[in-house]
């Protein structure tokens, strides 16, 4: 496990939230070994176009940075959050520190 596959772990978490399920879910396999195996093919044959389709260009982005990220390169983690950040004005939010749960009563 290293930075990189953090960072590629995280990127697969935001598309989790935003489709709604990855296409690695749910394969069946006769022991855990070769489930595991079957995730890391899907994951690896699944472009990530595919995966971001539909969805800003900030998160095909993302993970294409982190695909080409050497197991021992350390992330340019400023670059990474400026692309966020980008996308977060571009979308018209402001940093009002009011978050859903805040509201919740």
């Amino acid at each position: 496990q290293s930075r990189r596959d953090d960072m590629e772990s995280l990127g697969y978490v935001l598309m989790y939230f935003n489709r709604g399920s990855l296409p690695w879910q749910g394969l069946k396999a006769a022991t855990k070994r070769q489930k595991y195996e079957r995730i890391s093919e899907k994951k690896m044959s699944t472009p990530i176009e595919e995966l971001c389709k539909g969805f800003p260009a900030e998160f095909t982005t993302y993970l294409s940075y982190c695909r080409s990220l050497r197991f021992d390169d350390k992330p340019d983690y400023s670059y990474l959050r400026q692309l966020f950040r980008n996308l977060f004005h571009r979308q018209g939010f402001t940093y009002d520190y009011i978050f859903d749960w805040n509201m919740l009563k």
